[in-house]
């Protein structure tokens, strides 16, 4: 009896969990998730922080979902390290499991910063359930949030933010505003968008303070600007999270390293999603992806593979996000409009 293990309980991981219980009804699966809380519809987390939407509505599977396909779900279980030589993982507890195949779905990390790394205490993230569960026991005392760098998380906290009545600010910094295709016009294009929605907009700028003031915050940039606001969330794009394999040996650059049919170099062992940095023939190059879109099709077919498929990844198909009449393109992500709740 075949014993896969998906490391990761994010959309990739959950969509593989389905297919190999499909594919396999005697094979042993595991689903190991640092996160505490079920796999839930992150694109809707910002509209219930910032509304009276229930978190169990955004739960996708519920307990018995896991329970009728004899997934092993095991939540708030941190991987620490993984041992292909002897096909194991281990958990922060201590506890030591083997595979036979091993899905690496593990998503990804804020990325802080150099510049910011000095305030680390006083900015929240915003990204996960437990993110959004402590965002919205705060929102009743916050009138003014303060978005540190830009990126699809932002926007999404800037369609929930503004129609609450929120004032928000956005320090748009130099760096790209992932995972868009951004240069120096569209960043222009996107501060004049923003800006008409009634945010404050102040572009090619970064923090140079934060500190607590009169039960908030005041944050001061290099222009000279200083803000007191209530909440500084970052939103500066997001890396691979892959620190538990460190001294795995598995081939490591932005993200795992995988071949088009989601190989890494290490034995039984695939990647898909966010973490996953994908080799693609017709580019003769590798490209991370990220985002809903990405993690779904990639997921399904690790899980085929594993299964003894050869299938290729296909690219990231763009999707669309429009503000103010704005079009801009971004990757993995399925894109939404401001216009639609402003």
């Amino acid at each position: 009896m075949e014993h896969y293990v998906i490391i990761g309980g994010g959309t990739a991981g959950n969509v593989a969990a389905e297919t190999l219980r499909q594919g396999d009804a005697q094979a042993r699966v595991t689903l190991i998730s640092a996160d505490p809380t079920h796999y839930v519809y992150r694109h809707r987390l910002a509209d219930f922080a910032a509304t009276e939407e229930s978190f169990d509505s955004l739960i996708v599977h519920d307990p018995k979902w896991y329970e009728d396909r004899k997934v092993q779900l095991r939540l708030a279980q941190p991987v620490v390290q993984v041992r292909p030589s002897d096909k194991s993982i281990l958990l922060a507890h201590r506890e030591r499991i083997t595979y036979d195949k091993l899905l690496i779905c593990s998503g990804e990390r804020h990325r802080l910063p150099e510049y910011l790394s000095p305030f680390d205490k006083f900015i929240n993230k915003f990204s996960s359930g437990r993110d959004a569960i402590m965002l919205k026991a705060r929102m009743d005392r916050i009138e003014h949030v303060t978005l540190l760098g830009g990126d699809s998380i932002g926007l999404q906290l800037i369609s929930a933010l503004l129609p609450a009545g929120k004032k928000v600010t956005l320090v748009m910094d130099e760096y790209r505003f992932w995972p868009f295709e951004f240069d120096d016009k569209q960043k222009d294009r996107m501060a004049e968008a923003l800006s008409k929605k009634g945010v404050q907009v102040l572009k090619d700028d970064f923090v140079t303070d934060v500190q607590k003031q009169n039960g908030g915050l005041l944050v001061k940039t290099r222009g000279g600007a200083r803000i007191a606001t209530d909440e500084a969330i970052l939103c500066s794009g997001m890396v691979p999270s892959l620190e538990f394999l460190a001294d795995s040996g598995i081939d490591m650059q932005e993200g795992v390293l995988v071949n088009e049919r989601l190989e890494t170099s290490a034995g039984q062992v695939w990647a898909a999603g966010g973490c996953a940095q994908i080799y693609h023939p017709e580019l003769n190059d590798y490209r991370c992806s990220t985002g809903y879109v990405n993690a779904l099709v990639q997921g399904e077919l690790a899980a085929r593979n594993m299964m003894g498929a050869l299938e290729n990844a296909p690219l990231c198909e763009p999707g669309k996000f429009r503000i103010s009449g704005e079009e801009f393109t971004t990757y993995g992500w399925k894109g939404f409009s401001l216009d639609e709740k402003n």
